[in-house]
């Protein structure tokens, strides 16, 4: 008897093993071969990689195509800073001088707001932040009220204190205050609640008193996010006083000695020299006072008040 080896007692295995051998399946790897070659060839003719012939034409069409961008945007920009050139230039000297003291007023403004709202939400937000069991009612309660518009009470404001003097400035005052406050009371809040246990438990065993323990954990501890806060606040104390310091109400107007005034008074009146005098010196004033000032704190926040 002949012992069949288990690959020759599949069936049909001796077919492929004749088929594998055979001229045509030589001649049909080679006509495979010779058509993927062509096609091989045909593709880099179109699409050359980096490094071959030709390959910097792509390249050199994407710099003509970025460089024509770049030139009209240039010129765009070109065009725009001359046409507000042209603008700045119609206005007299006599009112450039009533938009520094628009800015001086405003900037007086929003220190007051910032300061009145620093007051009341530290001592708020150390106690909602420090003590779990006030904010768990307390909180929810805060962003209720944080989450309505400040601009819907601003006409309630206007009624009330309208009639007293320096009603108009008393009320963009408070709907700066409005405004700004809840930025700092938030971050207060998440300050405080960051602050350790063992610091805690650390300042009762030295029985700091209640200016000492401000001043070596409460006061460091939330610092960084006072600064944070206070950038926020300030932001949007800026941008409150354009419809703080110019009031419609009752069928008269009212406004207060302001850059917003002056923005929202331009609008009204098309005048759009004046429109791009002030909110260019507006921008340019939140500009300098983030770099001179805040950044200053901010650095002073990363590099000396951080708990690690």
């Amino acid at each position: 008897t002949l012992e069949m080896t288990e690959r020759e007692y599949q069936p049909g295995s001796w077919f492929y093993d004749a088929l594998r051998a055979s001229t045509l399946m030589a001649w049909g790897s080679r006509l495979l071969t010779a058509m993927g070659e062509q096609l091989d060839a045909w593709t880099l003719a179109r699409w050359p990689f980096r490094g071959e012939t030709g390959a910097e034409e792509p390249g050199m069409g994407y710099r003509v195509l970025w460089g024509v961008i770049g030139l009209m945007a240039l010129a765009g920009i070109g065009y725009g800073a001359l046409r507000a050139g042209l603008l700045l230039m119609q206005i007299p000297l006599g009112q450039w001088e009533g938009i520094m003291v628009s800015l001086v007023a405003t900037t007086l403004r929003v220190i007051v707001a910032l300061l009145i709202a620093l007051a009341w939400t530290i001592p708020a937000g150390v106690a909602i932040g420090m003590n779990p069991r006030l904010s768990a009612w307390l909180q929810p309660l805060v962003q209720m009220v944080a989450s309505i518009p400040a601009t819907a009470l601003f006409p309630i404001l206007v009624m009330a204190l309208i009639t007293l003097p320096g009603g108009v400035n008393i009320a963009a005052v408070l709907l700066m205050l409005l405004g700004t406050q809840w930025y700092l009371l938030f971050n207060v809040i998440a300050g405080a609640s960051t602050i350790p246990q063992d610091l805690r438990y650390t300042a009762d065993l030295l029985q700091l008193g209640r200016w000492e323990r401000w001043r070596t954990l409460i006061l460091p501890a939330i610092f960084p996010y006072l600064v944070t806060g206070g950038i926020t606040a300030s932001g949007g104390a800026w941008n409150a006083s354009i419809v703080a310091e110019y009031v419609q109400f009752g069928g008269k107007t009212f406004f207060a000695t302001g850059l917003g005034a002056l923005i929202s008074l331009a609008t009204a009146h098309g005048d759009f020299p004046l429109l791009l005098a002030s909110t260019l010196v507006m921008i340019l004033a939140v500009v300098l006072i983030n770099r001179i000032f805040w950044r200053r704190l901010y650095r002073l926040a990363e590099e000396r008040y951080r708990l690690e």
